[in-house]
């Protein structure tokens, strides 16, 4: 069984959330379309659907409070990865 390859956009960074962007410390951004749509500089699209969000390029995120399933965590407006930006503060 082959394993996922992640791009650059999903290893663990520091994100700064700032309103409808978030801003990584590697300079990846995101902009929240909607409540149900984030699209990446990298050309990947987000839907969010309740808990879960599903990307274009096959990641799936689902919150857990401030938690997020691929590790990280979000405090206030900022993250320590893609999975928790997503997560309501």
């Amino acid at each position: 069984m082959a394993s996922k390859v992640f791009s650059k956009e999903h290893t663990m960074s520091i994100w700064q959330i700032l309103g409808s962007f978030a801003v990584s410390d590697s300079g990846d951004t995101v902009h929240k379309i909607s409540d149900s749509l984030t699209i990446s500089t990298n050309g990947t699209s987000y839907t969010t659907m309740g808990l879960t969000t599903v990307g274009s390029d096959g990641s799936v995120f689902i919150q857990q409070g401030c938690f997020s399933s691929d590790g990280s965590t979000r405090m206030g407006s900022v993250a320590t990865g893609l999975g928790a930006v997503f997560g309501q503060d």
